[in-house]
């Protein structure tokens, strides 16, 4: 015991009944300096302490200190002044004693006193403990961070009290708030920084600065301190002055390397906090840290699970799906030029646009510039921009929350998130919206992301390669694509011959289809004739190499395996023999490779033309006009909707459709 009197003799006294009731006395002190001395060399486990002391401290200014050492202490007075006793009250000692006292008196209230000690601290230990299992309960639950967090702020309440708590979590250079306003008992209002802004009229960025001299440890401030707080958080002044808030604490968690969270604490009135919530928030330090780590490695375990998944639904899915070639076949001065290229640039993060007409094999470029690359062993995602409904892109290129719109029915990473650390292949990229377009561009810039609905950005450390059969340039000066966005995919265009410019390579492609095709088919594969080859080499190809492959397919499928490779009849069916048939089996009389001058030749391409033309507009006429959809033009003749159109505005069949009257229920496109 120590006894912190400045009467002697009612000191004397006080050692000597406590002395004889077997409780030790280590010193008198009849000051506030020599009080605290002694409890330098000695702590006691409790102190008698009157209220008034020599000097100009008084006992009560020794209380507060006695609270922040966590000391119990007695009072021993026979002072009955009002604003006193609420002082006092205020100290929250564990007993009262009024001068005069008997030894009975003394003696019973100190086994009282220490009864009561010992059960509130027992009590203050299972209350922290029921304390850390509903925080644990309320960050291990379902939903995101933002009701997460304020399910712990609520648990937070009967212990510290507030009425507003802003949450600020960081993560390297990446800054969110989560800020909650208490409008009633236990109703809390989320008030984003958004919020904040037009509330205060304040741009919301310069809140987001990080914290000066952030402190490594629990600080409570108050009325006369909050010029040091204001310093210190920007958002924190804006909230004192608009929410008339006057004491505050703030928590730092530090989670792990790089991530920390800033717990502040705030309220209306100016003493509403003391250095028992301090202690408290240091007892809970390493708990709420332990907590929030094994959240963030679920979360981070749940990512990375979902990411694998969903890399494994779409390798799968590429697996069903694949129909490129398996190498590129060629040794034209052409395609050698297209493998300097793709040689040069292949090893770098550049972003690629590959250019070419449809069919030229723009995907397995695509697919060798990211196999030659640093990237090879991470993904190469690939999205084609053209079959997407303009509803659902954004959602299919940067993800959504759940919730975010009709329909989403659970959290899902967009194809730039899935593509972290690999390759995105933007295929038919000139199909995007306009307002798609914008979005994409601050991708390619900012190298950041935000989700439809939600309200993190989120870093992207991925390679584009976009491809397009479009002549953009013409689009932008049309107003159909951005020329921001232009310059930003073609800064390393890579041009693609088309299968007319390169007939040399026309024989290696068709003996190299018509192997693997035999081979899928289980036939044998004599070769094939030279008429056949030339024949082929002389044919324009319209379709390039997707058009070659299957001619030699369907080859492939009528012959009978014991004569060499020939064209049949049944091709006439298709589009691709039809045009065939017109050029190639049927050709001009005067029409001889190596020895067609100009009107010969254009006599030829004429007939290709008209013949072509005339079997598009039969086909238009058996689905009334329509191109794209199920039953379309497109679909019948097994081509892309934007190939047809193509070959309709060159062969001026758009121009036909437009003058005549549309019929009843027809979708003219």
């Amino acid at each position: 015991m120590l006894i912190v009197e400045d009467e002697y003799i009612i000191a004397n006294d006080l050692e000597l009944i406590l002395s004889e009731a077997g409780y030790p006395v280590i010193g008198i002190a009849d000051s506030f300096g020599e009080a605290l001395s002694l409890i330098a060399e000695q702590r006691p486990d409790m102190i008698l302490l009157d209220i008034y002391l020599k000097g100009r401290e008084t006992g009560i200014d020794l209380a507060k200190r006695l609270e922040e050492l966590g000391i119990p202490f007695i009072y021993i007075s026979a002072n009955d002044n009002r604003s006193v006793l609420e002082a006092v009250k205020a100290t929250q000692p564990i007993g009262y004693i009024v001068k005069p006292f008997r030894e009975k008196d003394l003696l019973t209230t100190l086994e009282i006193s220490r009864y009561r000690h010992a059960h509130s601290v027992e009590m203050k230990l299972r209350e922290e403990k029921a304390l850390q299992i509903a925080l644990t309960d309320a960050m291990s639950g379902t939903g995101n961070w933002e009701q997460k967090l304020l399910k712990a702020a609520k648990v937070f309440q009967p212990h510290i009290s507030f009425d507003f708590i802003s949450i600020r979590y960081q993560k390297k250079d990446n800054v969110t708030f989560y800020n909650y306003y208490r409008v009633g008992s236990d109703e809390y209002e989320i008030i984003n920084m958004p919020a904040i802004g037009q509330m205060t009229n304040e741009a919301p960025e310069p809140l987001l600065s990080e914290t000066k001299d952030a402190p490594s440890g629990p600080v409570l401030y108050t009325r006369e301190t909050f010029p040091i707080f204001f310093e210190q958080s920007p958002l924190g002044q804006l909230l004192v002055k608009t929410f008339r808030l006057e004491s505050a604490i703030v928590m730092p968690l530090k989670v792990g390397q790089m991530e920390t969270f800033y717990l502040t604490f705030l309220s209306r009135k100016p003493h509403t906090y003391s250095l028992g919530h301090i202690r408290l928030l240091e007892r809970l330090e390493q708990p709420i840290v332990l907590i929030m780590e094994r959240v963030l490695a679920f979360e981070e375990v749940a990512r990375l699970s979902e990411k694998l998944r969903q890399e494994n639904n779409y390798l799968q899915e590429e697996v069903k799906t694949f129909a490129n070639f398996e190498e590129i076949i060629g040794r034209s001065q052409q395609l050698l030029h297209v493998f300097d290229q793709v040689t040069q640039v292949a090893n770098t993060d550049t972003t690629v646009l590959v250019l070419g007409e449809s069919g030229t094999g723009k995907e397995l470029i695509a697919r060798a510039l990211h196999n030659l690359s640093a990237r090879k062993d991470k993904i190469l995602v690939k999205i084609n921009c053209a079959t997407l409904p303009a509803n659902l892109i954004e959602s299919e290129l940067f993800g959504h929350e759940k919730g975010a719109f009709t329909g989403a029915f659970e959290k899902r990473i967009g194809k730039f998130e899935l593509a972290h650390g690999g390759t995105i292949f933007l295929d038919e990229v000139g199909e995007l919206p306009l307002e798609l377009q914008a979005k994409l561009l601050r991708v390619l810039q900012e190298k950041e992301i935000e989700r439809v609905g939600g309200k993190t950005i989120i870093k992207t450390d991925v390679r584009v390669l976009a491809a397009t059969n479009r002549y953009l340039e013409k689009e932008v000066a049309e107003g159909r694509f951005r020329m921001d966005l232009y310059f930003r995919l073609a800064t390393f265009p890579i041009t693609l011959p088309s299968l007319r410019e390169r007939p040399g390579d026309i024989p290696l492609l068709a003996q190299f289809f018509a192997q693997r095709s035999a081979r899928k088919l289980g036939k044998p594969f004599i070769g094939m004739s030279e008429s056949l080859l030339n024949e082929l080499v002389k044919y324009s190809w319209p379709g390039n190499i997707r058009e070659l492959e299957n001619v030699i397919e369907q080859a492939v499928i009528i012959n009978d395996g014991q004569t060499t490779l020939k064209l049949g009849r049944p091709l006439v069916n298709t589009l691709f023999a039809t045009t065939f048939s017109a050029s190639v089996l049927q050709p001009d009389a005067g029409f001889k490779t190596g020895s067609s001058t100009p009107k010969d030749l254009h006599d030829v391409k004429q007939i290709q033309q008209d013949t072509e033309r005339e079997y598009i507009l039969a086909i238009l006429k058996q689905t009334n006009g329509r191109i794209r959809g199920s039953g379309g033009a497109a679909e019948l003749m097994n081509l892309k909707p934007t190939t047809l159109e193509y070959r309709m505005d060159k062969l001026g069949i758009r121009k036909v459709l437009s003058v005549q009257p549309p019929k009843a229920h027809s979708d003219i496109a």
